[in-house]
């Protein structure tokens, strides 16, 4: 995979992360932007993947929403694309696609 391409999958896992945390907080874009000085927009980005973030701006994001910043971190187990090149060749399309989606799932757990 071209570092390029790795890059663009943090981002968006991360991305993602900051997004689903953000609606367990019950915060709206609008409102997180507004506890980490961003435009709404910016938040908006940020959570598609499309808007690099400086290290400091991750920190505050969390503090925000009141969780560790690793929450908002990718596990580097989570790399879908290589776990699921090495799901059993005995499984169903549909066993993998099951398997892949219950993976992919957010966390449940909840942010005190």
């Amino acid at each position: 995979m071209s570092p390029n391409k790795k890059q663009k999958i943090l981002y968006e896992t991360v991305g993602k992360r900051i997004r689903d945390t953000r609606k367990i907080a019950k915060l709206t874009q609008e409102g997180l932007a507004t506890r980490v000085n961003l435009t709404r927009t910016s938040v908006t980005n940020i959570e598609k993947g499309r808007q690099k973030l400086l290290l400091h701006t991750l920190f505050e994001l969390a503090t925000a929403m009141k969780v560790p910043v690793a929450q908002l971190m990718p596990d580097q187990r989570e790399e879908q694309p290589q776990f699921e090149q090495k799901l059993t060749n005995g499984l169903s399309v549909a066993e993998k696609k099951w398997i892949v989606g219950e993976i992919s799932k957010p966390s449940k757990t909840k942010v005190l």
